[in-house]
């Protein structure tokens, strides 16, 4: 008889699958930065952030071929123009690698924590250790070349403080902001804000070059939503006079040539919709001033509303590949029967 605990558990092929469809997209994308990059310093960590795409693909099709378990389609070379035009600027390209591996750092270690195969547990520890190395390359390059958007600095109090009332949690108006920001919160908005920019200037470039008008027409939208987005996170840092993210402006050329296909836009930009809604989520259980609850839970709709949209246009046109499903019980009994 089998020995189940020989194979990969649903929440480990979840795991690897998700990863190899992050990975596949990766592999693309950074393709084409990497040939159209000038600055040779930004060129190299993007380049070693396309060679950890390569490694995960390779070790993912592996263990996947050892379990007998078929190998995702992904993102091909046909998802790629590699002779359209530059599009980003290598400015935008170095800090989209450092964004995307803050998203890889978080789920490589939820990955890592629910694994229990050695081959699994070997992976995503690797995965870690690379993504960090890869993290600090790119903050590095970023604080040299005076692109790094710091988050706002804060005094230092000469000892320990205690809260003295119980409106400091949960009990202030519902949209007031009768305190201080504290520095857990001012995190979440900090990262957030980061979110929308960088989502923000792809999806800027992903309209300009769309091949249908939905597709187009779904970016523009989304744009709308990161600028809305940004703004109403940045009004709280300025309700507190503090500075709010800056950074220097992104070019996104006048190319109207894609160097994607719009599957591969569509995946793209519903896989980002769909981290930022986690990152609003996570945001909510951190923050503890009603203002900031209700403001985050309300982005975090908005963003769902607009996930949803993508995965329906996706659907609509035969480009979502479907996850590892369980063996509908229900089904099959009827059949028997």
């Amino acid at each position: 008889m089998e020995n189940p605990k020989n194979k990969l558990t649903s929440v480990e092929i979840g795991a690897l699958w998700s990863t190899y469809i992050a990975s596949s997209l990766s592999h693309r994308v950074l393709g084409y930065f990497v040939e159209k990059m000038v600055d040779e310093e930004m060129k190299e960590v993007v380049s070693y952030s396309l060679e950890l795409s390569v490694q995960y693909l390779q070790s993912i099709e592996e263990i996947f071929k050892n379990e007998g378990y078929p190998i995702p389609q992904g993102f091909t070379e046909d998802d790629v123009n590699q002779d359209a035009p530059r599009l980003f600027s290598d400015t935008y390209c170095l800090i989209y690698v450092k964004h995307m591996s803050n998203f890889g750092l978080r789920m490589y270690g939820t990955y890592y924590s629910f694994s229990s195969d050695k081959r699994t547990l070997n992976f995503f520890h690797e995965a870690l250790m690379t993504t960090t190395k890869l993290q600090d390359q790119a903050t590095r390059l970023m604080l040299d070349k005076a692109v790094y958007s710091h988050a706002p600095y804060l005094s230092y109090p000469e000892h320990p403080n205690f809260i003295q009332d119980q409106k400091y949690y949960m009990n202030i108006g519902l949209f007031t902001d009768d305190r201080p920001l504290h520095a857990v919160e001012i995190r979440e908005l900090y990262a957030n804000t980061i979110t929308n920019t960088v989502g923000g200037y792809l999806l800027l470039g992903f309209s300009q070059v769309a091949d249908s008008q939905e597709v187009k027409d779904y970016m523009i939208k989304g744009k709308g939503i990161t600028n809305n987005h940004r703004k109403a996170l940045n009004k709280k840092f300025e309700n507190e006079h503090l500075d709010h993210p800056s950074f220097p402006e992104f070019e996104v050329t006048d190319s109207t040539i894609p160097p994607f296909s719009d599957k591969l836009m569509m995946g793209h930009i519903t896989f980002l919709a769909g981290l930022g809604i986690s990152s609003y989520g996570m945001a909510i259980g951190q923050c503890q001033r009603s203002d900031l609850t209700v403001l985050f839970g309300k982005l975090m709709i908005e963003a769902g509303g607009y996930a949803k949209d993508g995965a329906n246009l996706a659907i609509k046109n035969r480009w979502l590949e479907q996850p590892p499903l369980f063996a509908n019980r229900g089904k099959l009994g009827n059949k028997k029967g």
